[in-house]
């Protein structure tokens, strides 16, 4: 598998190259059916995660990256899923996402729904990664990427305390489970994002 290629042969590199630090490292342990939730602001982000996670983390890439025996063959061993043709309908994606999730597998999902157009701001997020979580009731492994430390070619990575879609849909009796549940996951977010740039010393955020 090319996953595992790039696991053992091309990620010393990424860790020689980016340096990365991951605060909480451990939170990124798991087992069985889980979600890792990133925030999404470059193409590498997946390839960072693949690097630094202990588990295989499986994504979903557009269905026309799988048309050719060729491209479909390379995506299926990074351990990419088809999810469907952009602009289509979001049930089939949906239903593959929570598929992996009931066979035990890691999925990593981005609740902004796309890469963000800025590199000092996370783009509104979307209540697909909520609505896929309470309806498989896995846990949420949040994590937040300093998408400055790119630059810095020193990583930074903040890893947060799981969220458990059952306690949040009981901690919120008068919400909509899946508002509920999204609003935790933005409040998680620019928690960790605030926790990752504290940490960064600020002759090195001037240099950006």
């Amino acid at each position: 598998m090319l996953y595992w290629f790039g696991k053992i042969v091309i990620a010393p590199f990424f860790w020689l190259i980016f340096r990365p630090v991951i605060h909480n490292w451990k939170g990124l342990r798991s087992k069985g059916p889980v979600m890792y939730l990133c925030n999404h602001f470059s193409l590498a982000d997946a390839v960072a995660l693949a690097a630094i996670s202990p588990r295989v983390i499986r994504f979903m890439a557009l269905e026309k990256l799988f048309a050719k025996p060729l491209s479909n063959a390379f995506f299926r061993s990074l351990y990419m899923v088809p999810a469907g043709e952009e602009g289509g309908s979001r049930l089939g994606p949906v239903k593959r996402a929570i598929g992996l999730l009931n066979d035990g597998y890691a999925f990593g999902i981005y609740p902004e729904g796309h890469r963000s157009p800025l590199y000092t701001e996370m783009d509104s997020f979307e209540k697909g990664a909520a609505f896929i979580a309470l309806r498989a009731n896995v846990p949420i492994i949040p994590l937040y990427m300093d998408p400055l430390s790119w630059k810095r070619m020193h990583l930074r990575v903040t890893v947060g305390e799981r969220i458990v879609p059952e306690e949040v849909k009981s901690s919120c009796p008068g919400q909509k489970p899946v508002d509920a549940l999204t609003d935790r996951i933005v409040d998680t977010l620019n928690t960790l994002r605030a926790e990752t740039e504290d940490m960064i010393p600020l002759r090195q955020r001037r240099k950006v």
